[in-house]
């Protein structure tokens, strides 16, 4: 059975949690969905890909559609998956690890003076440094709240982000939170995430540090 829904206007996470109800009726083989940009579809390609569905997606003038379906994706070659969909199936099946689960600027709190902030955000900086240089490879690290603002690409941690990208650590920060700090123009589409996207991180991780 075919279902459609029309998502346009809905912000992180209902677009998602509501093709998730659909995903979750097994009567369901096919879902068409509608939505209103990249980012909606970056989320639903995880999506996908988490569940083990093939997905196609067409640009419109002003919206995206995105079809996901079960069955044999290796005889469905008419859908194709994007990279993220990929790396999202490859996290699922390997679904243990560290996240580092970051919700603010700094690494702990120290007074409320300018001086103990700026303290505190260079003691984050280099709590992801040492990650960097020590060997330890965590499975993602997520951003929610105030710690979006490490992904300003003006600022002074995108540099260290970007070392740990390079290793294959998953670096994702909440498109919600973005938003809010209108930093969401600014990052790579496949790096915003949405937060049914962190709960499944979270809850199949083994460990989970928020510094």
């Amino acid at each position: 059975m075919k279902k459609s829904l029309d998502l346009r206007g809905l912000t992180c996470p209902e677009p998602v949690l509501r093709t998730k109800q659909l995903i979750d009726d097994a009567t369901v083989t096919c879902i068409e969905v509608l939505v209103d940009d990249e980012v909606n579809v970056q989320n639903l390609s995880r999506l996908a890909g988490s569940q083990n569905l093939s997905i196609l997606k067409e640009q419109a003038e002003n919206h995206f559609k995105v079809v996901l379906e079960r069955g044999n994706q290796e005889q469905s070659h008419q859908h194709v998956q994007t990279k993220s969909a990929v790396k999202a199936k490859s996290n699922l099946e390997n679904s243990t690890g560290t996240v580092i689960f970051i919700s603010r600027d700094t690494f702990g709190e120290g007074d409320h003076s300018e001086r103990a902030h700026d303290f505190s955000a260079h003691l984050l900086n280099l709590f992801l440094q040492t990650i960097c240089q020590s060997g330890h490879e965590p499975r993602a690290i997520l951003m929610v709240n105030g710690g979006v603002k490490l992904m300003d690409p003006d600022g002074p941690y995108i540099k260290v982000l970007n070392d740990l990208r390079d290793k294959g650590i998953e670096v994702l920060a909440c498109g919600l939170c973005l938003d809010f700090y209108g930093l969401k123009e600014k990052v790579q589409v496949e790096q915003v995430t949405n937060m049914f996207a962190i709960c499944e991180y979270l809850f199949s991780a083994d460990r989970i540090i928020s510094p």
